[in-house]
């Protein structure tokens, strides 16, 4: 708006002057210039946000199914293919994203990305967080996800960062299951804001088939932790509880 309100009075003082027409339009244009270079930086930074987990699977806008694991974004104007180098302006982390959405609904978001581009952009706690986005050419391939090297792991327990740990002490409560690593990752971000205690990930293997247990401990006593899974079950979260070893 302070921009606007220059240009009014710039305009009435070259008017009243009686500038002739050439001076009038060369100022103009020197008085246009930065608005345009203004106007059209703001509409490159804006909040972002990413899809929930419910999205997997459906359909976007442009009839392709959203997958989790592929760097693709929502954008209200942007043609559908149009790539996009998105930067977290809190840290600096970007990716490259393929706009195949339409979004986001939110009047206060510029973006909405998927959640492969969201854990490269280390926006997961966060939820929303502030990003400039960039277009590139068409010939740049988006970024792939690194899955993490499963057939690597042992049998154990391991912190969230797939580093081996002892098994923790006390009950356990176990909150899924996993045919793979990534999606048991994927869980302890979704459970994050409940803040239940403290997850890892153990690997076992049952009938020959390789799981990945989610589970959470800091609970000492049958009682803390039965607490714990009631108020996980009012939230319609099921959980089983393990006991000390």
């Amino acid at each position: 708006m302070r921009y606007v309100r220059f240009f009014k009075g710039a305009l009435n003082y070259l008017i009243i002057k009686k500038q002739p027409s050439f001076f009038l339009s060369y100022s103009l244009l020197l008085i246009l210039f930065p608005i345009h270079i203004f106007a059209q930086s703001d509409q490159n930074i804006g909040n972002a946000s990413y899809y929930a987990n419910k999205f997997q699977g459906k359909k976007t806008a442009s009839g392709e199914k959203y997958d989790q694991h592929k760097y693709t974004a929502a954008h209200r104007t942007l043609p559908f293919g149009t790539k996009l180098k998105v930067t977290n302006l809190k840290n600096g982390n970007h990716v490259i994203v393929t706009v195949n959405d339409r979004g986001p609904f939110s009047k206060n978001r510029l973006i909405d990305v998927s959640f492969i581009a969201a854990k490269s952009l280390d926006m997961l706690r966060d939820g929303v967080v502030q990003v400039k986005i960039e277009e590139v050419e068409s010939t740049t391939q988006p970024e792939e996800i690194k899955k993490t090297p499963e057939k690597n792991l042992a049998t154990g327990f391991y912190t969230q960062d797939l580093e081996s740990m002892h098994r923790p002490k006390g009950y356990l409560l176990q909150l899924g299951s996993f045919s793979t690593v990534e999606n048991a990752k994927e869980r302890i971000q979704q459970l994050h804001s409940l803040q239940i205690g403290s997850p890892c990930i153990e690997k076992v293997i049952i009938k020959k088939k390789e799981l990945y247990r989610v589970l959470y401990s800091g609970f000492t006593t049958k009682t803390a932790i039965t607490a714990e899974q009631k108020k996980l079950n009012k939230k319609g979260i099921s959980s089983v509880i393990l006991s000390p070893k």
